[in-house]
């Protein structure tokens, strides 16, 4: 590799890592503008379009212009999803407050089944906005239809656990990253991983049984 070659490479990781940085400035930016709740969602939503446009080769689309579109256009379907969401955690939460006492084996067995489904709950939340991204659907479509994404790829799954656990150990070790890398660098991560079930799910249509609810953007 000549020395024009490797400085070509370091500009365009440079560039990249600018390009991540402002992206997660903005990702939170707009959450505020939101009100935090209502701009959770769509800011999420405009943040992993656009990391998905740059794996499919688009790193060239202006950054502001589509983040802006995408959380305006997203605003309403990505808080009516996010709401149902949201509602369903707090129903979660009830429950593994009702059963923190277990009394009998029953409840007991109750409060351990509540807590697997929340961890389930947390990581669907998750495969969710590259699942939204990536597929034209139904708000309330998405729910069942990321289920089953997240159930014909346990491989991506576990990379995903990966990729979670990698970046919270390195934010708590360097906090400093946390206003410019929380959210955009882990969002590149798993949609970069998304892509092979996604790859699965196109492949296991072409054979005849297609996920009805979904169709790619």
């Amino acid at each position: 590799m000549n020395n024009n070659q490797f400085m070509d490479g370091f500009y365009r990781f440079c560039l990249m890592f600018i390009k991540l940085a402002y992206l997660n400035i903005l990702w939170m930016l707009f959450i505020l503008i939101g009100f935090g709740v209502l701009g959770l969602f769509p800011s999420t939503i405009a943040m992993f379009g656009i990391v998905r446009q740059w794996i499919k080769g688009n790193a060239d689309l202006p950054i502001f212009q589509t983040f802006w579109q995408t959380y305006r256009k997203e605003f309403g379907k990505g808080n009516m999803m996010g709401i149902t969401y949201l509602l369903a955690g707090i129903i979660l939460y009830i429950d593994i407050l009702y059963f923190s006492s277990p009394k009998s084996v029953i409840t007991l067995v109750l409060y351990y089944f509540f807590w697997v489904v929340t961890f389930l709950y947390l990581l669907l939340g998750v495969f969710l906005f590259p699942v939204y991204v990536h597929y034209q659907s139904k708000w309330w479509q998405y729910f069942k239809s990321t289920a089953m994404v997240m159930l014909m790829n346990p491989l991506v799954v576990i990379a995903f656990l990966i990729i979670l656990s990698g970046g919270w150990l390195i934010l708590r070790a360097i906090p400093g990253l946390i206003p410019l890398f929380s959210g955009s660098m882990i969002a590149y991560a798993l949609m970069l991983v998304s892509y092979k079930a996604f790859d699965k799910v196109e492949a296991f249509s072409t054979r005849g049984k297609p996920l009805q609810s979904l169709s790619s953007k």
